[in-house]
């Protein structure tokens, strides 16, 4: 990373960041084109390994690029504070930026997609008790990114 002192590699401070995101932008490649979609996410970090999780249709682009190849990239930020200035050069943008990238599947087992919904849903709404129907979890496809490297930046004021 060009600006180390940026850099954040607490894990902990990672989660911090991860939590105060908004949505995972995901990045495909697509025959020559890259495709990059946001999604609603949550995520596990065990024994300093990053698991992404979110949902959406068994159809359509993503799905079919989810299909097609398992390697992603990722990227996600909050903040976004500009710092003014005197003169244009010295503006600035106050953020926390995680990028990375990693390898995407389809979680094929009910157990798992309960547990990754619920991961999904602690992030949104700080509860991971909700319960999901079969007929539902039949139908929604549940995605999992395991994690191959990340960088974490923050430029605080």
């Amino acid at each position: 990373m060009r600006r180390s002192e940026r850099e954040v590699t607490s894990k902990k401070e990672i989660t911090v960041i991860l939590d105060s995101c908004f949505s995972l932008h995901v990045g495909f490649y697509d025959d020559g084109h890259i495709y990059i979609v946001p999604v609603n996410f949550g995520y596990t970090e065990i024994d300093g390994k990053f698991t992404f999780y979110f949902h959406g249709a068994k159809a359509g682009r993503k799905y079919g690029l989810i299909r097609k190849g398992p390697a992603v990239g990722f990227e996600c930020e909050s903040g976004g504070e500009v710092g003014t200035a005197e003169t244009a050069c010295g503006y600035t943008t106050f953020y926390t930026s995680i990028i990375g990238e990693g390898f995407v599947s389809e979680i094929e087992s009910r157990e798992e997609k309960r547990t990754a919904l619920n991961c999904i849903m602690k992030k949104e709404t700080g509860r991971d008790t909700w319960t999901f129907p079969d007929i539902m979890l039949n139908n929604v496809g549940v995605f999992k990114i395991v994690v191959s490297g990340l960088t974490c930046k923050q430029h605080k004021r």
